[in-house]
Formats: structure tokens, C-alpha cells, sequence
């Protein structure tokens, strides 16, 4: 029986015909797995490993992400091969709706009886009470599943089709804990004077973002001879594949930015608000997407209302915010009201240690435009016509507050440097005599 098989087997062996054609196929089929294998593996350990180094210095922190009309806070999570995605987790005060996730944990416990549902939500519940979100009386046993509840949220995911709505990434100075502080000032000290090792290993990287292109051109020309024998969906796949690794390998080196690092910069940007504005700041980093910008004064619009003299409602940002409980004390207050011949006189005070920019007063829903820098502790006068007892005042005024931020580079236009340089200003002063 044997014997037969090996008859058949060499008779079939024969029956083929190998011709140069097919011989030249099966070599371009092996060409493009090997070709293919190695391509993907270079591309999942650029991808990685390789991150936007701007919004790398962002990563772990809890910053304010400006995301369309609404600014989320918490921490920075930038997952490999995101494409450019991050994730913002809130804080145990922010998170939305907390006993919605009380309850989903009993329920998950009830249904399944696995301790370590019970085990979480006590847990939370006793970090909820301790902050003081949910009251002390609050038991486990008194949440219950209600379908109309809100649904709970502790974090925003921010894909890649969505950084087109990001106006910001921002970190202000005044919400830093005392062991980040020091830390920042650490890196500002490192920004300002840095050693020789870290020369050397800004030059080497900016000399990859030079060799990226001559990778691609390598690339291109190996393949070129390949890719003709491609269909055109094959040929149009490994035509993306080559760009996308091409295009992580290190990032665009900019001269005119690259001199001014450590330096003070004068940016343009569109704010969230719609307005145009000019910004100062220490150029901290850049990227092909991203501009970092440390030590800027940052603008807040800010909105507060009185009864009369009487604080009604105390200032808030006219932003949507998630995952902040905010708390600003009053910079602006009506001082005095004086009501005579029909008139009536509002005396506004800066009660603050800080400049302030009043934009307008709205009292009984007639707006005055008023656009005034107040300095700490003066006051700006303001009349109006007609009486009543304790009239509804509604004031709109800009704060700032500093703030490293990170801005979209299609956000944002670098006027220039806002000091001289040592070896500049030497020669000016020079000139100058």
C-alpha cells in the first residue's frame, strides 16, 4: 500500500509544471511576509514608544483640558498608540453623579455575589464621606438602583478625531500641592541652566527628526521596485504603513524655535471665548502638534451677582467645568449704593491683591460696557439712570492666573521672543551708545 502512495506522490510531483513565472511569484509572496512581518514590528515599538514629546511633559498630572466649549480637570493618561488620544480621570471630588456608582457596584454585588463589589464601594463610600461629598448618614443599604439617575462619569476620553476641538491643556500654578511646586521649580531651574548631558541629548534627537527624512526616502526607493508587482489596494496600504512609521520617528526640527527655548515668547492665540489675544510666557517645549508655554498669565472670564450690596450669587467661570468643585473668593464687590435725583451711583471695589479687568455691569438687565483695568484695593464709580431699593447688579470681569499651557500649534502663532538673548543684548547696547 505504501509502495502505491509513493507512486502517486511522485507522479503528481512530476505533473507539475514549475516555470519561472511561478518561481518568481512565490519569491514576491516571501519577499512581502518578510517585508510585511518586519515592518510590523517596527511600527508597534516606534508606536510604543514613541510619543508627542510636548504633551509627554503633561503626562501624569492633573491639568484643565480646554475640549470645545467645556474644560474637564484631572489627570493626563497618554496610552501607547493612542494616536494622539488621551484620557483625563477625575479626582474623587469631581467625579459626576457618585451615587449612581454605588449603586452599579451593589447591584453588581447583589448579582453575583462576589465580595470584592462590596468590598469597593464601601471602600469609596468612606473616601466620599470623609471629603465630605456624600453626608456621613449615607449607608449602603439606603442606595438603590434607580433607572432615571444620571449615569456616573470619573473620567473623559479624548480620541484623535476630537483634537480638533482642543483649544488647551493648562496647569495653574495656584491648584499645585506644595511637593509639586518644588518639583517645578526643579525643572525650571533645568530649563534655564542645562548641563551639558542634557544638551547633548536634545541635539541628538533633533538630529533623528533630520535622519526621518532620509529614512523615508530610503524607504521609498527599496521599495519602489516592489511595488509595482502590487495590486493597487496592497500597493495603497504599504504606501500608509511606510508614512506612519516614517512620521514617528522623532519630530520636526523648527530652528526658530528650537533658539528660543528657555526663553521668554509672545504668542497669538484664539481663545476658548472666541477672542484673540496676546500671551507672554517661557517656551518650554515644542512638537510637531504642540507648543508648551510655562509661566503664562492666563485669562478667566468670571461672572458674580449682588442684590443691592449683598453678595447674591458668589463668582464662577463662564466655562462648563467637569471634575473641579470650584471656589473663588470675591475680587470684585459693590461697596457703596447711592440713590439720588433719579440716579443711581454704584461704587465698585477691587477688594483683591491683584489686577482685575471689569468688562461690563448689567444692573435690572440694562448692560454698561465698562472695560477698566481696577488695581488692588481701588474703586471705579458708576451711574445709571433710575432708583430702586436693592437693584439686581450682574458683574462680568476677567482674572488672571498663572499657568503652564499647552496649545495646539494650530491654535496658537509665535510673534517672537519677549527679552533679549545675552549676545543680543549686548550688541544692542553696544549699538545703542
Amino acid at each position: 500500500m505504501f509502495k502505491n502512495e509513493r507512486v502517486t506522490i511522485k507522479t503528481l510531483t512530476m505533473s507539475l509544471q514549475i516555470t519561472p513565472e511561478l518561481m518568481s511569484l512565490v519569491y514576491t509572496l516571501i519577499y512581502l511576509t518578510i517585508a510585511g512581518f518586519v515592518l510590523s514590528i517596527i511600527y508597534g515599538i516606534i508606536e510604543w514608544f514613541s510619543r508627542d514629546r510636548a504633551i509627554k511633559i503633561f503626562e501624569g498630572k492633573y491639568a484643565f483640558i480646554f475640549l470645545g466649549n467645556e474644560v474637564y480637570y484631572g489627570k493626563i493618561k497618554v496610552p501607547p498608540r493612542s494616536g494622539g488620544g488621551f484620557e483625563i480621570i477625575f479626582p474623587l471630588e469631581g467625579i459626576e453623579n457618585p451615587k449612581t456608582l454605588l449603586a452599579y457596584l451593589m447591584a453588581s454585588y447583589y448579582e453575583t455575589k462576589d465580595e470584592k463589589f462590596l468590598k469597593e464601594a464601601r471602600k469609596i463610600l468612606e473616601k466620599f464621606k470623609k471629603r465630605g461629598i456624600l453626608p456621613e448618614s449615607l449607608k449602603l443599604e439606603d442606595i438603590k438602583t434607580n433607572p432615571w439617575s444620571s449615569p456616573s462619569l470619573i473620567s473623559r476620553k479624548v480620541f484623535s478625531q476630537e483634537l480638533g476641538n482642543l483649544n488647551a491643556i493648562i496647569i495653574f500654578k495656584h491648584t499645585l500641592s506644595k511637593k509639586d511646586r518644588i518639583k517645578r521649580q526643579k525643572e525650571l531651574k533645568r530649563l534655564f541652566h542645562q548641563s551639558i548631558f542634557a544638551k547633548m541629548k536634545r541635539k541628538i534627537y533633533n538630529s533623528l527628526a533630520y535622519v526621518k527624512d532620509k529614512i523615508g526616502a530610503t524607504i521609498s526607493k527599496t521599495s519602489s521596485s516592489m511595488m509595482s508587482t502590487l495590486t493597487p489596494e496592497i500597493r495603497s496600504g504599504v504606501e500608509t504603513l511606510q508614512k506612519k512609521i516614517v512620521e514617528r520617528i522623532g519630530s520636526t526640527y523648527d530652528s526658530l524655535l528650537e533658539n528660543s527655548i528657555g526663553r521668554l515668547i509672545t504668542v497669538q492665540v484664539k481663545d476658548i471665548d472666541g477672542e484673540t489675544r496676546y500671551y507672554q510666557g517661557i517656551l518650554r517645549e515644542y512638537s510637531n502638534n504642540y507648543i508648551v508655554v510655562y509661566n503664562v498669565n492666563y485669562k478667566i472670564k468670571m461672572k458674580t451677582k449682588f442684590k443691592g450690596i449683598r453678595l447674591e450669587e458668589p463668582p464662577r467661570p463662564l466655562i462648563v467645568l467637569h471634575g473641579w468643585v470650584f471656589s473663588e473668593k470675591p475680587q470684585i464687590v459693590i461697596k457703596e449704593l447711592h440713590q439720588n435725583d433719579n440716579k443711581t451711583e454704584i461704587i465698585l471695589s477691587n477688594i483683591s491683591n491683584e489686577f482685575v479687568k471689569v468688562i461690563s455691569v448689567k444692573v435690572n438687565g440694562k448692560e454698561i460696557k465698562v472695560t477698566e483695568v481696577m488695581g488692588p484695593n481701588e474703586v471705579k464709580r458708576i451711574i445709571v439712570e433710575g432708583i430702586e431699593r436693592e437693584p439686581l447688579i450682574e458683574i462680568l470681569y476677567e482674572i488672571s492666573r498663572e499657568a503652564d499651557i499647552l496649545w495646539p500649534r494650530s491654535k496658537v502663532r509665535i510673534i517672537g521672543l519677549g527679552d533679549y538673548p545675552i549676545h543680543n543684548l549686548k550688541e544692542i547696547l553696544r549699538l545703542s551708545q
